[in-house]
Protein backbone atom coordinates (compact mmCIF):
# COMPACT_ATOMS: atom_id res chain seq x y z
CA UNK A 1 0.00 0.00 0.00
CA UNK A 2 1.31 3.66 -0.52
CA UNK A 3 1.24 6.60 1.61
CA UNK A 4 -1.65 8.12 -0.12
CA UNK A 5 -3.79 4.87 1.41
CA UNK A 6 -2.44 6.51 4.63
CA UNK A 7 -3.44 9.99 4.15
CA UNK A 8 -7.09 8.46 2.94
CA UNK A 9 -7.22 6.76 5.75
CA UNK A 10 -7.23 9.32 8.51
CA UNK A 11 -9.18 11.89 6.28
CA UNK A 12 -11.90 9.37 6.34
CA UNK A 13 -11.32 8.62 10.41
CA UNK A 14 -10.97 12.38 10.81
CA UNK A 15 -14.23 13.23 8.80
CA UNK A 16 -16.26 10.85 10.95
CA UNK A 17 -15.21 11.56 14.30
CA UNK A 18 -15.86 15.93 14.07
CA UNK A 19 -19.22 15.76 15.91
CA UNK A 20 -17.37 13.72 18.62
CA UNK A 21 -13.72 15.41 19.18
CA UNK A 22 -14.65 18.70 21.44
CA UNK A 23 -16.01 16.68 23.63
CA UNK A 24 -13.24 14.07 23.92
CA UNK A 25 -9.88 14.40 22.60
CA UNK A 26 -10.25 18.49 22.49
CA UNK A 27 -9.81 18.36 26.38
CA UNK A 28 -6.81 17.16 26.49
CA UNK A 29 -5.08 18.22 23.50
CA UNK A 30 -6.29 22.48 24.19
CA UNK A 31 -4.11 22.51 27.32
CA UNK A 32 -1.23 22.41 24.98
CA UNK A 33 -2.67 25.56 22.88
CA UNK A 34 -1.73 28.48 25.37
CA UNK A 35 2.28 27.31 25.47
CA UNK A 36 2.46 26.70 21.57
CA UNK A 37 0.98 30.42 21.16
CA UNK A 38 3.58 31.82 23.34
CA UNK A 39 6.38 30.40 21.63
CA UNK A 40 4.93 32.27 18.25
CA UNK A 41 5.86 35.37 20.44
CA UNK A 42 3.57 39.21 19.87
CA UNK A 43 0.52 37.71 17.61
CA UNK A 44 -1.69 40.99 17.57
CA UNK A 45 -1.80 42.07 14.35
CA UNK A 46 0.36 39.09 13.04
CA UNK A 47 -1.17 36.68 10.66
CA UNK A 48 -1.39 32.82 11.86
CA UNK A 49 -1.90 29.82 9.86
CA UNK A 50 -3.39 26.83 11.92
CA UNK A 51 -2.42 23.76 10.02
CA UNK A 52 -4.55 20.43 10.70
CA UNK A 53 -6.87 22.97 12.84
CA UNK A 54 -9.19 20.51 13.99
CA UNK A 55 -12.30 21.78 15.24
CA UNK A 56 -10.49 25.50 15.41
CA UNK A 57 -9.53 26.07 18.99
CA UNK A 58 -5.84 27.22 18.11
CA UNK A 59 -7.26 29.63 15.48
CA UNK A 60 -9.88 31.13 17.66
CA UNK A 61 -7.40 31.16 20.81
CA UNK A 62 -4.64 32.93 17.98
CA UNK A 63 -7.40 35.99 17.04
CA UNK A 64 -8.23 36.27 20.90
CA UNK A 65 -4.85 37.36 20.87
CA UNK A 66 -5.43 40.05 17.90
CA UNK A 67 -4.09 37.62 15.39
CA UNK A 68 -5.26 37.56 11.58
CA UNK A 69 -6.05 33.97 11.42
CA UNK A 70 -6.70 31.34 8.84
CA UNK A 71 -7.07 27.57 9.15
CA UNK A 72 -6.98 24.13 7.07
CA UNK A 73 -7.79 21.07 7.20
CA UNK A 74 -7.95 17.98 4.77
CA UNK A 75 -11.43 16.78 6.63
CA UNK A 76 -14.65 18.95 5.59
CA UNK A 77 -16.21 18.35 8.99
CA UNK A 78 -13.91 19.68 10.68
CA UNK A 79 -13.55 22.58 8.71
CA UNK A 80 -17.07 23.38 9.09
CA UNK A 81 -17.37 22.49 13.07
CA UNK A 82 -14.57 25.17 13.09
CA UNK A 83 -16.37 27.49 11.57
CA UNK A 84 -19.42 26.68 13.33
CA UNK A 85 -17.30 27.03 16.70
CA UNK A 86 -15.35 30.58 15.53
CA UNK A 87 -17.99 32.44 13.09
CA UNK A 88 -15.69 34.75 12.21
CA UNK A 89 -13.05 33.19 10.99
CA UNK A 90 -11.48 32.06 7.65
CA UNK A 91 -11.83 28.05 7.74
CA UNK A 92 -10.89 26.18 4.47
CA UNK A 93 -10.51 22.35 3.20
CA UNK A 94 -6.65 22.46 2.82
CA UNK A 95 -4.15 19.78 2.43
CA UNK A 96 -0.57 20.34 4.77
CA UNK A 97 1.47 18.68 2.32
CA UNK A 98 0.33 21.28 -0.69
CA UNK A 99 -0.80 24.70 0.99
CA UNK A 100 -2.32 26.71 -1.27
CA UNK A 101 -1.01 29.81 -0.19
CA UNK A 102 1.58 32.03 -1.92
CA UNK A 103 5.11 32.05 -0.14
CA UNK A 104 5.66 34.19 3.04
CA UNK A 105 2.12 34.58 3.62
CA UNK A 106 2.29 34.25 7.40
CA UNK A 107 4.22 35.50 10.09
CA UNK A 108 3.15 32.35 11.93
CA UNK A 109 2.41 28.47 11.83
CA UNK A 110 0.97 26.67 14.16
CA UNK A 111 0.39 22.88 14.16
CA UNK A 112 -1.30 21.24 16.51
CA UNK A 113 -0.70 17.51 16.92
CA UNK A 114 -1.29 16.94 13.08
CA UNK A 115 2.26 16.12 12.21
CA UNK A 116 1.20 12.20 13.30
CA UNK A 117 -1.74 12.66 10.98
CA UNK A 118 0.61 13.35 7.58
CA UNK A 119 1.54 11.18 5.05
CA UNK A 120 4.77 13.25 3.81
CA UNK A 121 5.52 15.25 7.01
CA UNK A 122 9.14 16.40 5.63
CA UNK A 123 6.86 18.34 3.01
CA UNK A 124 4.26 19.60 5.25
CA UNK A 125 7.77 21.22 7.18
CA UNK A 126 9.08 22.27 4.19
CA UNK A 127 6.03 23.74 2.84
CA UNK A 128 5.38 25.48 6.18
CA UNK A 129 9.09 27.26 5.63
CA UNK A 130 7.74 28.14 2.15
CA UNK A 131 4.17 29.84 3.37
CA UNK A 132 6.27 31.93 6.28
CA UNK A 133 7.94 35.29 5.92
CA UNK A 134 11.43 35.90 6.87
CA UNK A 135 11.58 36.18 10.27
CA UNK A 136 8.29 34.07 10.77
CA UNK A 137 7.88 31.04 13.69
CA UNK A 138 6.66 27.87 13.63
CA UNK A 139 5.23 25.14 16.18
CA UNK A 140 4.03 22.28 16.67
CA UNK A 141 2.98 19.84 19.25
CA UNK A 142 3.24 16.06 18.90
CA UNK A 143 2.43 12.86 21.49
CA UNK A 144 5.62 11.42 23.35
CA UNK A 145 5.35 7.79 23.15
CA UNK A 146 5.07 5.21 26.23
CA UNK A 147 8.89 5.02 26.67
CA UNK A 148 8.41 8.86 27.25
CA UNK A 149 5.89 8.57 29.53
CA UNK A 150 2.56 8.08 27.92
CA UNK A 151 0.46 6.18 29.86
CA UNK A 152 -1.91 6.19 27.22
CA UNK A 153 -0.18 4.70 24.58
CA UNK A 154 1.37 2.18 27.35
CA UNK A 155 -1.57 0.86 27.92
CA UNK A 156 -2.58 0.28 24.37
CA UNK A 157 0.33 -1.62 23.51
CA UNK A 158 0.78 -3.13 26.24
CA UNK A 159 -2.78 -4.94 26.20
CA UNK A 160 -1.74 -5.55 22.13
CA UNK A 161 1.11 -7.41 23.26
CA UNK A 162 -0.38 -9.70 25.70
CA UNK A 163 -3.77 -10.60 23.77
CA UNK A 164 -3.50 -9.56 20.30
CA UNK A 165 -1.00 -8.07 17.40
CA UNK A 166 0.52 -5.65 15.73
CA UNK A 167 0.64 -7.58 12.83
CA UNK A 168 -3.07 -6.22 10.46
CA UNK A 169 -3.75 -5.43 7.76
CA UNK A 170 -3.01 -1.48 7.85
CA UNK A 171 -1.72 0.93 4.96
CA UNK A 172 2.34 1.55 6.16
CA UNK A 173 2.44 4.66 8.24
CA UNK A 174 5.00 7.74 8.83
CA UNK A 175 6.61 6.44 12.67
CA UNK A 176 3.97 7.41 15.32
CA UNK A 177 6.62 9.32 17.56
CA UNK A 178 9.20 10.21 15.16
CA UNK A 179 8.39 14.05 16.01
CA UNK A 180 8.49 13.54 19.98
CA UNK A 181 13.05 13.37 19.50
CA UNK A 182 14.13 16.28 19.64
CA UNK A 183 16.97 15.68 17.86
CA UNK A 184 14.97 14.56 14.71
CA UNK A 185 12.97 17.55 15.45
CA UNK A 186 16.25 19.70 15.01
CA UNK A 187 17.62 17.33 11.55
CA UNK A 188 14.28 18.09 9.73
CA UNK A 189 13.92 21.49 10.87
CA UNK A 190 17.24 22.62 9.45
CA UNK A 191 17.24 20.56 6.76
CA UNK A 192 13.75 22.49 5.54
CA UNK A 193 16.09 25.77 6.72
CA UNK A 194 14.76 26.55 10.08
CA UNK A 195 17.16 28.23 12.89
CA UNK A 196 16.89 28.64 16.54
CA UNK A 197 14.70 25.11 16.80
CA UNK A 198 14.12 24.15 20.37
CA UNK A 199 11.93 21.81 22.09
CA UNK A 200 10.23 21.29 25.34
CA UNK A 201 8.16 18.65 26.78
CA UNK A 202 4.28 19.70 28.49
CA UNK A 203 3.27 17.15 31.12
CA UNK A 204 -0.41 17.14 30.12
CA UNK A 205 -2.70 14.31 32.21
CA UNK A 206 -6.31 13.69 31.33
CA UNK A 207 -8.43 12.58 33.72
CA UNK A 208 -11.36 10.44 32.67
CA UNK A 209 -13.75 9.04 35.19
CA UNK A 210 -13.08 5.62 34.61
CA UNK A 211 -11.76 3.00 32.05
CA UNK A 212 -14.80 2.73 30.20
CA UNK A 213 -14.37 6.06 29.26
CA UNK A 214 -10.87 5.52 28.31
CA UNK A 215 -12.24 2.98 25.29
CA UNK A 216 -15.06 5.25 24.83
CA UNK A 217 -12.19 8.14 23.84
CA UNK A 218 -10.27 5.72 21.69
CA UNK A 219 -13.20 4.91 19.52
CA UNK A 220 -15.09 8.42 19.16
CA UNK A 221 -12.18 10.52 18.70
CA UNK A 222 -8.77 8.99 17.61
CA UNK A 223 -8.27 7.28 13.94
CA UNK A 224 -5.45 4.79 14.09
CA UNK A 225 -5.97 2.89 17.39
CA UNK A 226 -9.29 1.83 16.47
CA UNK A 227 -8.54 0.67 13.23
CA UNK A 228 -5.87 -1.33 14.64
CA UNK A 229 -7.94 -2.34 17.57
CA UNK A 230 -10.77 -3.31 15.23
CA UNK A 231 -8.47 -5.29 13.12
CA UNK A 232 -8.14 -7.79 16.14
CA UNK A 233 -9.25 -11.22 16.56
CA UNK A 234 -12.99 -10.65 18.32
CA UNK A 235 -11.74 -12.70 21.10
CA UNK A 236 -8.55 -10.76 21.39
CA UNK A 237 -10.33 -7.55 20.61
CA UNK A 238 -12.78 -8.09 23.63
CA UNK A 239 -9.15 -9.12 25.54
CA UNK A 240 -7.74 -5.91 24.97
CA UNK A 241 -10.52 -3.59 25.61
CA UNK A 242 -10.39 -5.63 29.29
CA UNK A 243 -6.93 -4.85 29.16
CA UNK A 244 -7.26 -1.29 28.80
CA UNK A 245 -9.97 -0.41 30.97
CA UNK A 246 -8.26 -2.42 34.04
CA UNK A 247 -5.33 -0.95 33.25
CA UNK A 248 -6.65 2.24 33.16
CA UNK A 249 -8.38 1.75 36.61
CA UNK A 250 -4.94 1.27 38.32
CA UNK A 251 -3.81 4.98 37.57
CA UNK A 252 -6.81 6.34 39.31
CA UNK A 253 -6.19 9.51 42.02
CA UNK A 254 -9.07 9.37 44.09
CA UNK A 255 -12.80 10.44 41.73
CA UNK A 256 -10.74 10.18 38.60
CA UNK A 257 -7.60 8.78 36.63
CA UNK A 258 -4.86 10.28 36.46
CA UNK A 259 -3.39 9.58 32.63
CA UNK A 260 -0.34 10.97 32.01
CA UNK A 261 -0.44 12.30 28.45
CA UNK A 262 3.16 13.99 27.61
CA UNK A 263 3.45 16.41 24.76
CA UNK A 264 6.40 17.42 22.91
CA UNK A 265 6.73 21.52 21.74
CA UNK A 266 8.65 22.32 19.08
CA UNK A 267 9.41 25.84 17.82
CA UNK A 268 11.39 27.31 15.26
CA UNK A 269 12.31 30.54 13.45
CA UNK A 270 12.48 31.10 9.49
CA UNK A 271 15.69 33.00 9.05
CA UNK A 272 15.10 36.61 7.52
Amino acid sequence: MTAPEFKDLERAGWTARAGAYDAWFARITSEAISPMLDRLGELDGRSLLDVSCGTGHIAGAAAARGARAVGIDFAETMVARARSNYPGLDFRLGDAEELEFPDAAFDAVACGFGLLHFGDPDRAVAETHRVLGGGGRYAFTVWCGPEQGGQLFELVTAAIGAHGTMDVDLPPAPPWFRFADPHECRRTLAAAGFAEIGSERLDLVWRPAGGEEVLEMIYKSIVRTPLLLERQAPDAQQKIHVAIAEGAEALRDGARLAIRMPAMLTCARKPA
